[in-house]
């Protein structure tokens, strides 16, 4: 799910290193050389890319391999660790499975969309978000009469996103789960959907409500290089969390 593949693997090194063959076993694989094979195949590395990049983080997991031990971890490694280390089993498990399967690209159709997914048609990028960040799976908006070209979107990715940063906004770490115990996160689409059709994880960060109207509201723009959204008014909103773009 992530963009940047050096984060995207790191996260699924973590999940190997610390869940060890409960990990291996959760994803298909009966052995740690064939995960790391067939994963280390799948995102274009040698083959023991994977290996080398799970001992990295053996260190800092507890892991009884003798991995990179007599090494001090990377600071990137260090900060992966503190992002990832309070998720259980389960909850990085539906992660690193997304991040597995991340082939999400939109798609023309002429007929509904399956179970799970959303057809939207020429609606503002506000109204677009809004549909997207909604739990109804079976809600749809159709042009009644003529012909019409509908994208379809898997709202995994925004789902996967969420869940990735505990539904907390990227800009404050403002979460509503804690004290409502509800998820009121939104995505939103740094290059507008309706004019790159670019539904990819690098393209998306979570904010909480406000943020989300503020960066709209004030046509802010997202700098890739620092991470940060820029104002007309030379405010700036750098990410305070960021393990994906």
């Amino acid at each position: 799910m992530l963009t940047d593949l050096n984060k995207k693997l790191s996260v699924i090194a973590y999940y190997l290193s610390k869940f060890d063959k409960d990990a291996v076993h959760q994803l298909g694989y009966d052995t740690f050389s064939g995960a790391f094979e067939d994963i280390s195949m799948k995102f274009g590395k040698p083959d023991s890319y994977m290996k080398l990049r799970r001992d990295e983080f053996d260190v800092l997991t507890g892991s009884a391999r003798k991995g990179w031990h007599k090494r001090s971890p990377a600071p990137g490694v260090v900060l992966m660790h503190n992002e990832l280390k309070n998720y259980t089993f389960e909850e990085l498990t539906g992660i690193v499975e997304d991040l597995m399967n991340d082939d999400s690209v939109p798609i023309t159709v002429t007929e509904p969309a399956p179970k799970q997914r959303e057809i939207l048609t020429q609606f503002t990028e506000e109204e677009i978000e809004q549909i997207l960040n909604q739990n109804d799976s079976a809600a749809k908006v159709v042009k009644k009469t003529g012909s019409y070209n509908a994208r379809i979107f898997d709202n995994n990715v925004q789902k996967s996103l969420k869940a990735l940063y505990r539904y907390k906004c990227q800009i404050c770490g403002a979460t509503a789960t804690v004290m409502y115990g509800v998820d009121v996160s939104e995505a939103h689409h740094i290059e507008y959907f309706c004019k790159t059709a670019n539904n990819n994880p690098g393209n998306i960060v979570i904010l909480c409500p406000d943020h989300h109207r503020i960066v709209h509201k004030a046509k802010a723009v997202f700098n890739f290089t620092l991470h940060q959204f820029e104002y007309n008014n030379a405010r700036v909103d750098p990410l305070i969390f960021n393990l994906h773009i």
